[in-house]
């Protein structure tokens, strides 16, 4: 388990890194309260965030049949979105994970790799 623990942290570190940059005007009208889903289902993986008006809320990761999750505080501030993963083994509540996003319209955000490749997280 705890090896398994480990590649889900692996990812989500990967995850997390390709969506440090990217770029987009803010639209003061949407909001990122609701749940979030990105699939890439060539490769079974798939992440949703489940974020509250309280700036708290999930986050969780699917590869293949196995699934991880981790409760997350976050803050949005001009077009990034800084997350901090909570009571969990495997980050400390010290390390803020920084995403630049911007939104596609009101059920959708993209945020951009380090590459250029978009990732489209839909809301469900």
């Amino acid at each position: 388990m705890k090896k398994l623990n480990k590649l889900f942290a692996v990812l989500l570190v990967f995850i997390m890194a390709l969506t440090v940059t990217g770029c987009g005007k803010k639209d003061e009208n949407y909001s990122l309260v609701g749940v979030w889903e990105y699939a890439d289902k060539e490769n079974g993986i798939s992440a949703v965030y489940d974020l509250n008006d309280k700036g708290t809320g999930t986050y969780t990761m699917t590869v293949g049949e196995n699934t991880v999750v981790y409760e997350l505080k976050y803050e949005v501030q001009n077009n990034h979105l800084l997350i901090t993963f909570v009571n969990n083994d495997i980050f400390s509540e010290d390390d803020v994970f920084d995403s630049e996003f911007r939104f596609k319209d009101a059920n959708s955000f993209i945020v951009k790799d380090s590459t250029g490749a978009e990732l489209e997280f839909v809301k469900k």
